[in-house]
């Protein structure tokens, strides 16, 4: 309301000091041309004409003079709405010059609608947050989908390994080896119905958490386990070396799981056979867990570990570190990765230890 009074206050100021500025030229060009009106009131009708044809044309520059004073930052505010609605949210390129240089005020007539001008400025700082906000949440949405579609591969190659296996005329499998096979296969198809439903997962900026209580030593077991079985990971010696045998970490499993799997498949698909694949896990006095990835594979440039991770990820090991870092990252954990061409590779996990 504040606002509303002042407006028109000083509205009704430039009215009045225009309508004063007319009253006196009209006065003082009858005393000038037509003395005689003013003295005795009585006038011809030629002058009477002239008289009246005078207001008029003043009363015309009024009304120009003011749609020029409300018209100018009226037009300003409209171009910089058309700006915001095409998406440009930086100030005006004539932002500069309705400003005083030596106050930084805004000129007239502009001052007079100076919190119109302020809610512009807020509104175009929300609509840039917003943008970019939405910009970030659809490239992890993306990254989320991405993800997920690379996490499918590890089912499907369970999948299709075993079902080979079993079609296989050349191999008498027995009935426990059968229901072994099938089991896995079950289990497998299981873990692709969950992915799919994480598909669906609603997304609201963020990778989206279910975070829990858990002892992360057996989910590495569970998961080494795991990978190893798979048939084409037989030829490499994997060994897990826990220093405690328990280790609570508040995360989400799932979410560490896939994380964890994508790191123990990149080392077996991307060395040799015959590769020594090493699990280390150790609790620090600062009550933080490590879980240590080594093999004594292929490694990579050292130039690449030092370079962006996202680079490193996809020049080496496709999207595997990628899905597994922000994994990690989204549980509030460290990820780093030390290699060296033909010296291998030791990728580092590091997670806070649950409070008891």
């Amino acid at each position: 309301m504040n606002f509303m009074i002042r407006i028109a206050l000083q509205l009704l100021t430039v009215f009045f000091v225009l309508l004063v500025c007319i009253q006196t030229i009209v006065i003082v060009l009858a005393w000038l041309f037509w003395p005689q009106f003013l003295l005795t009131g009585n006038s011809s009708g030629h002058y009477g004409i002239i008289v009246v044809t005078l207001c008029a044309l003043l009363f015309l520059l009024t009304l120009l003079l003011i749609g020029w004073y409300l018209g100018k930052p009226v037009y300003f505010m409209m171009v910089w709405i058309r700006h915001l609605a095409n998406g440009q949210y930086d100030a005006p390129q004539r932002w500069n010059e309705i400003h005083s240089r030596k106050k930084g005020t805004l000129k007239l007539p502009y001052a007079v609608y100076k919190e119109l001008f302020e809610h512009l400025g807020m509104l175009a700082n929300t609509l840039r947050t917003n943008e970019r906000a939405l910009q970030e949440s659809e490239q992890i949405k993306q990254e989320w989908t991405r993800g997920i579609s690379h996490d499918l591969k590890t089912p499907l190659t369970y999948i299709s390994g075993y079902s080979a296996m079993l079609i296989n005329s050349e191999y008498q499998w027995s009935a426990a080896e059968q229901r072994e096979f099938l089991s896995i296969i079950q289990q497998k198809a299981a873990h692709l119905q969950e992915l799919v439903q994480d598909l669906n997962e609603t997304m609201y900026g963020q990778i989206p958490l279910k975070a829990e209580e858990a002892d992360i030593v057996e989910l590495v077991r569970r998961t080494m386990a795991d990978v190893s079985s798979a048939p084409w990971a037989t030829n490499y010696f994997f060994v897990m070396d826990p220093e405690p045998c328990r280790i609570k970490v508040t995360c989400d499993p799932k979410l560490m799981t896939r994380a964890i799997r994508n790191l123990l498949v990149n080392a077996v698909v991307h060395n040799p056979e015959e590769t020594e694949i090493a699990v280390r896990i150790s609790q620090s006095h600062d009550r933080t867990a490590e879980i240590r990835i080594e093999d004594n594979g292929v490694g990579f440039s050292e130039t690449l570990v030092q370079g962006d991770a996202d680079r490193t990820s996809a020049e080496h090991s496709g999207l595997g570190l990628i899905i597994a870092k922000k994994f990690i990252e989204a549980n509030g954990g460290n990820f780093t990765v030390s290699s060296r061409p033909n010296e291998g590779t030791t990728l580092s996990i590091r997670l806070q230890v649950a409070q008891r």
